[in-house]
Formats: C-alpha cells, sequence, structure tokens
C-alpha cells in the first residue's frame, strides 16, 4: 500500500512538471507572436515606401520605438522611424522611405519599454536597400548583365486623354412613380370635401346652439 502511494506521488510530480515546461513554452510562444517585426524578413530587397508591420502587444506594454541603422555600422547608431504609445497586433508599425538613403544593408529594431521598467528588442538584419543598384534575380553566381535588373522607384505615369477619344456618360434611368404622390386632381377633391366637412359641423354647431337657448 505504501508502494502504491509513492508511486501515485512520484506520476503527481511528473505531471505537475511536464505541465509546468508545457504551460512555460505556450506563454513563450504567445509572448513571439505578439512582439515581433512581421516584414520585411531577414534579407528581403527593399525599394521606396515600404509599410513595415509587425505586433506590438505585450502584457504590461506602455510604448514601442522603430528605428534603422546601417547593417555594419560600429557606432550602433540607430535613426528614428516611428514611436508609439498605442498596442498593434498585425498591422502597420511604421513607414520606411528608402528612397532617401544611399543604397546598402540595413538593418530594423523594434524597441519595447513596459510598465514596469522593463526593455525589449527584435532586430532584423541584412535588409537590402536597392533603390539605384542592379538587383540579382538569381542565387546563381555568374556575374552576366542578364542577371541583374534595374529597378529605380517607380511613379504613376498619367496617359493625357485624345480630344478627338468619345466620353462616355452613364445613362439616365427614371425613377418609378411614387404610388403615395397625389394629382391635382385628387387634391383639388380633397380640399373641397375637407372644407364641406368644416361647414357642415359649423352648421350643426350653430342648430345646436340655437335649439339649446330656446
Amino acid at each position: 500500500m505504501l508502494n502504491l502511494w509513492i508511486a501515485m506521488k512520484l506520476l503527481f510530480l511528473i505531471f505537475i512538471f511536464i505541465f509546468s515546461i508545457q504551460s512555460q513554452t505556450i506563454l513563450a510562444q504567445e509572448e513571439a507572436d505578439d512582439f515581433k517585426i512581421i516584414s520585411p524578413f531577414e534579407g528581403q530587397v527593399i525599394q521606396g515606401i515600404y509599410v513595415i508591420s509587425g505586433s506590438v502587444n505585450l502584457v504590461g506594454f506602455s510604448s514601442y520605438t522603430l528605428s534603422f541603422a546601417f547593417n555594419e555600422d560600429p557606432t550602433q547608431t540607430w535613426f528614428l522611424l516611428n514611436t508609439n504609445s498605442l498596442p498593434v497586433f498585425e498591422g502597420e508599425i511604421g513607414i520606411w522611405d528608402t528612397t532617401t538613403l544611399t543604397d546598402g544593408d540595413y538593418s530594423l529594431r523594434l524597441y519595447v519599454v513596459l510598465s514596469d521598467g522593463s526593455e525589449q528588442e527584435s532586430i532584423v538584419t541584412n535588409l537590402q536597400v536597392r533603390n539605384y543598384t542592379l538587383v540579382p534575380i538569381s542565387e546563381s553566381t555568374s556575374t552576366k548583365a542578364s542577371d541583374f535588373q534595374f529597378s529605380p522607384p517607380t511613379a504613376l505615369l498619367i496617359t493625357p486623354e485624345l480630344a478627338t477619344q468619345a466620353k462616355s456618360f452613364p445613362t439616365l434611368t427614371l425613377l418609378p412613380a411614387n404610388p403615395a404622390a397625389l394629382t391635382e386632381p385628387e387634391i383639388s377633391r380633397a380640399l373641397l370635401q375637407g372644407a364641406a366637412l368644416v361647414f357642415i359641423l359649423f352648421l350643426g354647431f350653430g342648430i345646436f346652439i340655437r335649439l339649446r337657448r330656446e
């Protein structure tokens, strides 16, 4: 009987240990999902104005700062992109105008301050800003010119409309007749009926007063 009790106690302790490990793993995973840069990802080529997405939804969240730096800057100087005190879950956390930068490799840092004073950061490295240089289109080590393409910042071009081009206008559709609308004869008839009714009521009231006096 004693051995059975000891065995049950050991099984219970093992169950508690496994449950605590799983709980910590789940909490760590949830925390990782609530604090990360989703896009761009490491090694991505970036051009133009880029919308950065991510999640900043930690327990005790106070504020976050998004900034960038040169990939191999020994001074570790970070340049501010955005700062906010509102949590975000899988949404826009900042906008990066890369057209103002020289082409090169950069890093992004998402820095969070919690209400208890603690700090956390998430960094994405090796982001390739390529607005004015050739971008490799394959992983091949070939150096042929056909293996590269130049992708300058794009702009929206508006083609002028030819004067001789016929313009189409939307066709007017007449509204159906309102069944509740009254015609002029019906309005006149209603007014006459109302006037006759008022006259009859007034005449009856006068006869009633006269009879009462007599």
